[in-house]
């Protein structure tokens, strides 16, 4: 697949993003290939700046080249889709490469520990429950206890994207906590 296929496929799923976020200012974050000349890397964010959008931070890759450009890594807010379209074209026509584009996701941090009898099945049962949250963003479970006791101690923890998918998945954990029989401990965390 060339690079615009590849940049088709990106701008559906930032369009399915923002329909899915309801019009939030859209965080989005883009590899640029640039030109080593002076003033390059101000016109590719000056474009930005008069679409009325946010720049949040900037890293200039010089040992990072491709095709003979420099890769600039920027992430920035724009209010919509239609404003990132006319950045990308204002782009184009200033021969800025677009080497990658894409969503910028907010995740919130997650830590469950989870103190009881807690058989393997239901931890299995938990982890494939919790990866079909649409908001998971990472998951990771770690498991400690003996093999002479009943009692175990299982620390859930990774990143949602939303604070909804967060509420969503101590709901969970606590229903399966009532009904096993094993307390579930919120971490200190956001």
């Amino acid at each position: 697949m060339n690079w615009r296929g590849k940049l088709h496929n990106v701008n559906s799923a930032i369009r399915a993003w923002n329909r899915r976020i309801g019009g939030l200012d859209l965080k989005v974050n883009v590899d640029l290939g640039l030109k080593d000349v002076p003033g390059t890397l101000v016109g590719a964010l000056e474009p930005i700046s008069s679409l009325d959008g946010n720049i949040v931070g900037v890293v200039h890759h010089h040992d990072k080249v491709l095709g003979g450009r420099i890769i600039v890594n920027v992430t920035f807010e724009i209010s919509s889709q239609s404003r990132l379209e006319t950045l990308k074209e204002i782009w184009e026509k200033k021969g800025i490469d677009i080497v990658s584009l894409g969503p910028l996701f907010e995740t919130y941090p997650m830590e469950f520990l989870l103190v009881g009898n807690i058989p393997p099945s239901e931890l299995s049962s938990i982890a494939h429950g919790l990866e079909s949250l649409e908001d998971m963003d990472s998951m990771d479970i770690r498991l400690a206890g003996s093999s002479t006791k009943d009692e175990r101690a299982a620390l859930v923890f990774g990143k949602m994207r939303t604070r909804k998918g967060l509420k969503k998945m101590e709901s969970i954990l606590r229903e399966r906590g009532n009904r096993a029989g094993f307390i579930v401990i919120r971490g200190l965390g956001d």
